[in-house]
């Protein structure tokens, strides 16, 4: 059995735990339990691809980016649970309309599927696969979405079933293309990645560009570039903050990496200039957008969804010019910081009942060690140093002027500036002012441990970037 099977192994656990609620008391501490073990399973699966030696066979095969994305994964789902057992019980006990057993086990059911979907995604070799998981990945994140049951919730999914569906039936038919490009190479045709880029000089260019243009339609509904972002800041703002971790700190990233690899194999066909033509441009207007939409937030969770925008932007223009490094060193930096601030406004919705942040001043007062970490994840995620996204947004910038992007750049640099100072001033409205009356208490410590440990690493990782670690990285990229 190949060793990518251990990976699937505790999410399945916690997955047919969930299908008993009788379980529902200790289900929560359980699974945040198994993510703890989760973490150095992962990581002792993922080792040998940083020495060069492959992992898994046939279409599932862990390269470098395979290996990141799947340590993300896991740190943003093992943090997700872990304040999810703290604070999903807590919110369930408050809510008028009690939860039903069998409804709150559920959601570990799903949690446990969806986290798998998003493990098979960067392993897979399959463009055919990869498109029936990344399907899976919507399917199984919409009833958590609406776990709420409200109104809202409830719009919000549909919103989001109905605009992702659409767009993965662009991928869709893109694959399909693409799949038909290679009716002159000579070959059986086939969507197994490593076989195509054998033969791809031999494709059909027509094809195989109207091919990536589609999938690009498809995946980039699913990972939020502008103008396809609608659906996601009211799923991002109506889910519960542990799925809202999910979705923006490994959910978006799926979605990019199935547009790394198809960039990858338009490259190897000769085509890569319309990887560029198109992501560039896309990704500085992605940034943009969202940083003039992060403007007029009054929701907390909203704001904190366009920022995901605006960073889906980033990592766009990463994969168009070709920066596999960046690409991975960026989607690290952004997920930890954005699951730390996803989580740390669940805490604020449930104490003070509300996600209006003119309703949430005076933090500092009330909470201070609650006010520090969310001042600390707010210059974090606005690209400020000593952060990890201050390293890599750096970088990046420095490789678009490198590459000639000019309009890229100056996107970049706009958008940068207009979305830190609206971080800041909406963050400091919630940070600064009159204390608010709490609607509920909350053991401040214990539920501010797993933002402050994300918080943390994106400190390390903003000081710890170095020639060698890119040297790494570049390798990873490579493999």
């Amino acid at each position: 059995m190949s060793k990518l099977a251990f990976l699937f192994l505790i999410p399945v656990i916690i997955s047919i735990t969930g299908l008993i609620p009788q379980s529902a008391r200790w289900l929560p501490k359980f699974s945040a339990i198994l993510m703890i073990f989760q973490l150095p399973l992962v990581f002792g699966i993922c080792s040998p691809v940083f020495s060069g030696v492959e992992v898994g066979s046939g279409d599932f095969v862990m390269d470098g980016i395979g290996a990141a994305f799947t340590i993300i994964t896991t740190i943003i789902a093992a943090a997700a649970l872990i304040q999810g057992s703290m604070t999903l019980p807590a919110e369930r006990l408050a809510d008028e309309h009690k939860m039903s057993d069998r409804h709150f086990c559920l959601f570990y059911t799903l949690a446990g599927l969806f986290i798998c979907t998003m493990y098979a995604v960067p392993l897979t070799k399959h463009l055919g696969y990869m498109w029936i998981l990344i399907e899976g990945t919507t399917l199984l994140s919409a009833p958590l979405i609406d776990y709420h049951r409200s109104k809202s919730s409830l719009e919000a999914t549909w919103k989001y079933l109905i605009l992702c569906s659409v767009g993965i039936a662009f991928a869709l038919f893109g694959t399909l293309l693409i799949f038909a490009s290679q009716h002159n190479t000579g070959a059986a045709n086939s969507l197994v990645i490593s076989q195509m880029l054998e033969n791809a000089k031999n494709m059909d260019p027509r094809l195989l560009r109207l091919g990536f243009v589609f999938c690009l339609l498809g995946y980039g509904t699913k990972s939020g570039i502008f103008p396809l972002h609608n659906w996601l800041p009211d799923a991002h703002s109506e889910a519960p903050s542990a799925v809202s971790a999910l979705l923006s700190g490994a959910l978006l990233n799926c979605a990019l990496v199935a547009v790394w690899r198809l960039s990858q194999l338009v490259t190897a066909a000769g085509q890569g200039e319309i990887v560029r033509q198109l992501l560039i441009p896309a990704g500085g207007i992605t940034v943009i957008a969202a940083s003039l939409m992060l403007i007029s937030q009054h929701d907390l969770k909203r704001m904190l969804a366009y920022s995901s925008v605006e960073h889906t932007g980033l990592l766009t223009i990463a994969i168009g010019i070709g920066s596999g490094q960046l690409f991975m060193l960026h989607a690290f930096n952004h997920s930890i910081v954005k699951a730390a601030l996803f989580l740390m406004a669940g805490n604020l919705l449930y104490t003070n009942g509300t996600k209006t942040i003119n309703k949430l001043s005076g933090l500092l007062k009330s909470k201070p060690v609650w006010g520090i970490l969310l001042a600390a994840a707010a210059f974090a995620i606005a690209g400020s140093p000593p952060f990890g996204t201050f390293i890599s947004e750096w970088l990046l910038l420095k490789n678009i002027f490198s590459a000639g992007e000019t309009f890229a750049a100056l996107c970049v640099l706009i958008g940068l500036t207009i979305t830190f100072i609206a971080i800041s001033t909406h963050t400091g409205r919630v940070i600064f002012g009159k204390a608010q009356e709490p609607k509920r208490s909350a053991p401040v410590l214990k539920w501010a441990f797993v933002p402050m440990i994300l918080i943390i690493v994106s400190f390390i990782a903003g000081i710890s970037v170095n020639p060698s670690v890119m040297n790494l990285l570049t390798y990873l990229a490579k493999r």
